[in-house]
């Protein structure tokens, strides 16, 4: 909301009947411009694509990525993963028919994704599901084979953002092990959440982030909340 401004932000889950507690909804409720904004839609999480059953073990993981997929092809937008930090306004992408991360050598990145409900990737992209869904690799259907398969050979479809979009795993990591890393030249940042408790050396320290450790957390993710929440630096001089 302060960095970038939609006129409402989609949660989709699939949890049924849900409800707001907690301070974190208290704190949401409190600004009325961002609660009006605010819609949760029910999502069915898939179990199935193209009748290859999803990986017991991943089906969550697995229909997440199918997820968002239909979900812009519905509805077109703009989708972010949770664990995405909204550094600089998306605007600028909105008017490509597809616009997502991918890097030198590396296959195309999912957390962030901006597409029109036509977009003729998206579109390719499910339909590389048919009879090669792989239950047995993490990202081959979300990332390796869409980059192989699609990308390779039909480049223009989308507007390739190199770097911009946070992807890259060490770029994400420098949030907490480099105290020097400038991050506010980035559109967005995958903040790699669910991986820090074995990709951050120092993650013993600060397991969990909340209002209060975060106003002396000396990495840069620090500042980064600090600026949203406006909470004063650790270093800053006091008013």
């Amino acid at each position: 909301m302060r960095n970038h401004r939609p006129d409402h932000f989609y949660y989709h889950t699939n949890m049924k009947n849900v409800t707001y507690d907690g301070k974190y909804w208290d704190w949401v409720r409190k600004d009325e411009q961002l609660w009006s904004r605010i819609r949760v839609k029910y999502l069915e999480a898939p179990t199935e694509i193209f009748g290859q059953k999803l990986s017991d073990g991943w089906r969550f993981h697995h229909g997440s990525d199918i997820g968002r997929i239909r979900v812009l092809m519905q509805y077109g937008g703009i989708y972010l993963d949770n664990d995405c930090f909204v550094i600089r306004s998306l605007d600028k992408y909105r008017k490509f028919e597809c616009a997502l991360n991918w890097d030198d050598k590396q296959f195309m990145g999912t957390q962030t994704l901006i597409a029109h409900k036509n977009s003729r990737f998206i579109k390719l992209w499910l339909e590389s599901y048919k009879d090669n869904y792989r239950s047995d690799k993490w990202y081959y259907n979300a990332g390796e084979r869409p980059t192989t398969e699609i990308l390779f050979q039909q480049p223009h479809l989308i507007h390739r953002v190199k770097g911009h979009f946070g992807a890259d795993t060490g770029v994400s990591m420098s949030l907490y092990k480099n105290r020097k890393f400038d991050w506010r030249h980035l559109d967005v940042i995958h903040l790699l959440m669910s991986h820090r408790s074995y990709l951050d050396p120092n993650y013993n320290q600060t397991p969990v982030f909340d209002e209060n450790n975060i106003r002396t957390y000396e990495y840069p993710f620090g500042d980064m909340v600090r600026q949203v929440l406006d909470m004063q630096s650790p270093n800053s001089p006091s008013p």
